[in-house]
């Protein structure tokens, strides 16, 4: 019994450190380091993130979703037992006529989905698809402006740009960007480039939205992304 009694005065006791991440990460937004680099600035400041990144996490949590709902991408990915077929029907972010194609999973099915924007000298193409449903699109701005909104410090995208955040380090990896990586982005990848994504790549996904105004990252250099697929999405704003 006594140790039975131990766990309700742990947590009450545990509570306002918690509590307490949010102001303290708010604090630290004025030392925060400043993003410069128009290339290799993803490590730019990596010491100061990486010693404050637990703190970060904790004050997120304190400071809760907007839109809960954007973090993941079916409501069936919380339950382990789903299978991926399951996980996909429910998908109601994704648009009905993808979710169809995937569950099709035909060669013939994908690539009615997809429309040629431009190919190399060597034959190779960049495609387009509709992804996202708008509401979705509109709940994930509206929540993207809730974390910005938060005052806790969000670290630059990537190495060139200087404006947005990594969604890897903010809640959406797990229920939103692996599950898109899995049952998206991978079949359609395994169709147009078998040479290069085998059953067993597309496994790490990362994931950031960056931001676009005038007077902002004007110049943006030329680059080669370090990964097997890259999937831009619009958002709309």
């Amino acid at each position: 019994m006594g140790l039975g009694r131990s766990v309700p005065a742990m947590a009450s006791v545990a509570e306002p450190v918690v509590k307490h991440a949010l102001a303290a990460a708010r604090s630290l937004k004025a030392e925060m380091p400043e993003a410069k680099k128009l290339y290799g600035g993803d490590m730019e400041g990596y010491e100061w993130w990486e010693r404050h990144a637990t703190l970060f996490e904790e004050a997120r949590r304190e400071y809760g979703p907007l839109k809960e709902e954007v973090y993941r991408l079916s409501p069936s990915i919380a339950c382990r037992t789903s299978s991926d077929a399951e996980a996909l029907a429910a998908a109601s972010c994704l648009r009905p006529e993808l979710r169809q194609a995937l569950a099709d999973g035909s060669g013939t099915a994908l690539r009615s989905q997809l429309t040629e924007v431009c190919r190399d000298s060597a034959g190779y193409c960049v495609y387009r698809l509709d992804l996202l449903e708008e509401d979705f699109c509109d709940l994930l701005l509206a929540e993207l402006d809730h974390l910005e909104a938060s005052g806790i410090p969000l670290r630059r995208p990537n190495g060139m740009n200087r404006f947005g955040a990594i969604l890897s380090q903010l809640g959406f990896q797990e229920g939103l960007l692996q599950p898109m990586m899995r049952l998206v982005v991978k079949p359609f990848a395994r169709e147009l480039w078998p040479e290069w994504v085998d059953p067993g790549d597309c496994d790490e996904t990362y994931g950031f939205v960056v931001r676009y105004r005038i007077g902002e990252d004007l110049e943006l250099a030329e680059h080669a992304d370090t990964s097997n697929v890259t999937l831009n999405v619009c958002l709309g704003k």
